[in-house]
């Protein structure tokens, strides 16, 4: 720093100076986190270690909210939401790739068009899509009265509705265009000279594919799977229109101890349960899908 004249030159006046434009830069967004995401996780984490007497929550230090997630009926409930939750990435993957794949690399003079119908189904509401899958798997829904009209059943296939099935059927509908859009994105940017250059070398369609083109988009797997994965586990609309009692996922559970039970800090304590699961898969989806050579 310099002094001449009394005024003070070099990095401390500069500083000082942009400090408030920094400030107003800075301090929305910062304050939007705080109000919306920082406060509110916080609460969630204090609430969890209380307890509820009378229907009122009492603030004393407990873990019996985090033992009680280890009975037998929660973990039963924890596991079949990572299942279903897993079964749904996968088969979402299963079918997303390809499309992804033909969208980005098979297909130029139509892309637009079909892209805006893959975006199409999330332009209707949640609701209403899972409202739509009552109507086509009930008991004399789409799928049960064209079976009986051909001749193939001649009593409705009551287990088409509130079981596993018609849970991740519905779920993979909804999310499946979550995964295709970002890996559409990935594999729309790759060189294609890397492909020219693999055929070159004498690679053919599928070693091209699996030693080139898959490697190349993992990113973008890990992150579509993740856009899957995450609302699955907390989904809870879904399971509760489609699943009915018998395939309660973990997300109804929470919602009820929000809700009916009035039971906040057991709520909180499921709550922090399912980010942490999910925490856990994010950190080895992120990991599997960095680039090979990549830090």
């Amino acid at each position: 720093m310099a002094v001449a004249g009394g005024e003070v030159r070099g990095p401390d006046r500069l500083g000082a100076r942009g400090l408030l434009p920094a400030l107003a830069f800075l301090g929305p967004p910062s304050l939007w986190i705080g109000v919306l995401f920082i406060l509110p996780m916080a609460t969630i984490v204090l609430l969890s270690f209380w307890r509820v007497v009378d229907y009122y929550i009492v603030a004393e230090f407990t873990l019996a909210n985090y033992q009680k997630l280890f009975r037998p009926l929660y973990l039963s409930v924890f596991w079949r939401t990572i299942r279903i939750a897993a079964v749904v990435t996968v088969i979402s993957l299963l079918i997303g790739y390809p499309v992804a794949y033909y969208l980005a690399r098979k297909t130029h003079r139509f892309r637009m068009v079909l892209v805006v119908l893959v975006i199409l189904p999330l332009w209707t509401s949640y609701l209403v899509r899972t409202y739509a899958w009552m109507l086509i798997l009930g008991t004399k829904g789409a799928i049960n009265q064209a079976l009986q009209a051909i001749g193939l059943i001649d009593a409705p296939i009551s287990w088409l509705l509130y079981s596993d099935f018609a849970v991740t059927l519905a779920l993979v509908h909804i999310y499946v265009p979550f995964l295709i859009l970002p890996l559409y994105a990935v594999l729309e940017k790759l060189d294609p000279r890397l492909m020219e250059a693999a055929k070159d070398l004498g690679g053919g369609r599928w070693r091209t594919f699996l030693h080139v083109t898959l490697p190349l988009s993992l990113p973008g797997v890990a992150t579509g799977c993740l856009f899957v994965f995450i609302p699955a586990m907390g989904s809870f609309v879904t399971p509760e229109l489609l699943g009915g009692p018998r395939s309660i996922l973990i997300g109804s559970m929470v919602a009820q101890q929000f809700g009916a039970a009035f039971d906040y800090p057991m709520g909180s304590a499921m709550a922090l349960a399912i980010m942490a699961v999910i925490l856990a898969v994010a950190a080895c989806l992120l990991r599997a899908g960095r680039p090979a050579g990549a830090a």
